[in-house]
């Protein structure tokens, strides 16, 4: 009898199929597409902010009421006292952006990077907010002044 030389066909395609297993079940872990959408979903909610604060902005100088009437369901937007922007609040900001239960928000309590104490971070569900600028997933919104327009902007460099 001649002796066996090399590997048969099905060890072959069993240790490729073992290989690709272990391929798939590795590969979301080195590729992180999680923190990217993550961040794309940060970026999407900084828009929509800005657009929001624009609406409640030409609402307010059309109608001239505080608080603002935003929709047919008569959801009502605070105002700053001194401008016709939307507030850095719950019933400010928050209730023009209608973000139902996927994001949470909380007020900076301390300058740290690009934010101001008082600003409003807004943040998703699925991430830990630690209350670090530098490394955090929010977007924030610094309230309008009587000189200055509303500062909206996000950081994702903590999106994990």
């Amino acid at each position: 009898m001649r002796k066996q030389q090399g590997f048969t066909l099905i060890e072959l395609i069993i240790v490729i199929v073992i290989l690709g297993i272990l391929a798939v079940t590795a590969a979301p872990q080195f590729m992180n597409f999680s923190s990217d959408a993550r961040a794309s979903t940060v970026k999407g909610l900084e828009g929509s902010t800005k657009a929001a604060s624009q609406m409640v902005h030409a609402k307010a100088l059309i109608s001239d009421d505080r608080p603002v009437e935003i929709d047919e369901e008569n959801t009502t937007v605070e105002i700053t006292a001194d401008t016709t922007y939307a507030a850095a609040t719950e019933a400010g900001i928050v209730a023009a952006l209608d973000l139902g239960g996927d994001w949470d928000n909380v007020v900076a309590t301390a300058d740290e990077g690009n934010v101001e104490t008082g600003d409003l971070l807004i943040y998703p569900n699925s991430v830990t907010e630690t209350g670090d600028a530098t490394s955090a997933c929010f977007v924030y919104y610094r309230a309008a002044t009587a000189t200055t327009k509303p500062v909206i902007s996000s950081v994702t460099s903590g999106c994990e």
